[in-house]
């Protein structure tokens, strides 16, 4: 019985080695090889890259995202860096094309007034009724209660 145990373990151990090797493929990624004049470029590649939202993932930048829109947006940034285009037109131009949520620091403008001022909108309000829970608790008396029936029962 042990050793049809070990031999067990060990097909388990082998299927899991082949599985691994077999889906390995899939996961690997080519790596970018960019030519940029200078570091300067480089440098403001690599900013940009992490300012702009995945519009596929959402949660994460284009520069750490595997899709295929998310790789497609890194070769147009390296594209505009390399026409000279500056970085205010480099987010314009995501923008015009994705919205205001493609960029993490959102631009504050009428469609983004609630993102923005939402917050302290909500502070303010708990603030408020926190001050007005205590006042209200100020004012109120504890009622008197008449224990003369009481201490008639007690005799």
């Amino acid at each position: 019985m042990q050793n049809f145990t070990q031999t067990m373990a060990l097909v388990k151990r082998v299927g899991l080695c082949i599985m691994l090797l077999i889906f390995q493929p899939v996961f690997a990624e080519s790596i970018e090889a960019n030519s940029f004049v200078n570091t300067q470029q480089e440098q403001r590649y690599r900013n940009l890259i992490d300012e702009i939202r995945c519009p596929v993932c959402q949660g994460q930048s284009i520069g750490g995202s595997n899709a295929g829109l998310a790789k497609d947006l890194r070769e147009k940034v390296r594209e505009l860096i390399t026409t000279q285009k500056t970085d205010d037109q480099i987010r314009r131009y995501m923008t015009d094309r994705y919205g205001d949520f493609v960029v993490f620091k959102p631009p504050v403008n009428i469609n983004t007034y609630l993102l923005w001022y939402a917050p302290f909108a909500f502070l303010l309000f708990g603030i408020f009724l926190f001050v007005r829970s205590f006042k209200s608790r100020k004012n109120t008396q504890a009622p008197t209660i008449d224990t003369s029936k009481a201490k008639d029962l007690l005799k």
